[in-house]
């Protein structure tokens, strides 16, 4: 499939999926609870259905994408300031958000720890060009190590807590990006050369809707009305800046200014 009918398909299917997402929001789920409004049920579970299905369906047609570039984009300063707007966003989160009880003291510690050597991976990362620094090939497991901390904490987070949309939301992002994250270290070190390309941007477009989709309109709800706490502020952001990051990446990855074969 043609990388052009991709990014078209994309660009419709992220903002009909940010609109059934506020339009749940707005209509259908109840602030105080999370729920679905009773009347309301059937068409909260068919908004959800809808908007994981496109995520899903973004990510085979992306799968199938000819276009594969022949190296890692350089760092430029739009990639660098993502990356000092994501480790904001994960410090924000790591160290301002309330903790939970039903999580394990080592989760915990284990989410801080690799919390932490994120936070400082990106800094690097986002001056790695300019000073010309070579990262250890190692270090790019970091994110993905992250992010199975982050993903094992939030189940253990909603675990014994009803379900409502906001956690299916939640879990989608985090493991598209669990997933972008894995193929992102792949292409630094030069592994699955031959179908790399297709996974990464299979996962990181789907990992930027969403990542988009849960965080965009859960801010938008809470600014209009007056507070929303089903989802914390600090996640919501740092759910937006992962976005943003993985979205200048791949763009920037399969870009014509990138040599692609």
């Amino acid at each position: 499939m043609k990388y052009k009918q991709i990014i078209l398909f994309f660009c419709v299917a992220l903002p009909v999926s940010l609109g059934l997402r506020l339009m749940q929001l707005f209509f259908i789920v109840e602030a105080n609870t999370g729920f679905f409004k009773h009347e309301y049920d059937s068409w909260g579970n068919g908004i959800t259905a809808i908007i994981i299905a496109v995520g899903v369906i973004t990510a085979v047609f992306s799968f199938f994408s000819h276009r594969s570039p022949e190296n890692p984009p350089k760092t430029g300063l739009v990639m660098g300031i993502s990356s000092v707007l994501l480790a904001f966003a994960v410090a924000m989160e790591l160290f301002f958000t309330n903790g939970s009880y039903g999580v394990s003291v080592v989760i915990k510690i284990l989410l801080y720890l690799f919390g932490i050597l994120f936070v400082l991976w990106l800094i690097v990362f986002s001056v790695k060009d300019f000073l010309n620094i070579k990262i250890p090939l190692l270090t790019y497991a970091i994110p993905c190590l992250y992010f199975v901390a982050r993903l094992i904490y939030s189940f253990g987070e909603i675990s014994s807590l009803a379900l409502i949309s906001d956690n299916i939301f939640l879990i989608a992002a985090y493991c598209a990006v669990l997933l972008f994250m894995l193929n992102f270290a792949k292409l630094y070190n030069n592994f699955d050369k031959e179908k790399g390309f297709r996974k990464l941007l299979a996962s990181g477009l789907a990992s930027v809707l969403f990542c988009f989709t849960q965080s965009v309109p859960n801010v938008v709800f809470h600014i209009s009305a007056g507070g929303y706490s089903h989802t914390a502020v600090q996640t919501n952001f740092s759910m937006f800046f992962t976005g943003v990051f993985i979205a200048v990446f791949v763009f920037s990855h399969f870009s014509y200014a990138n040599a692609c074969k």
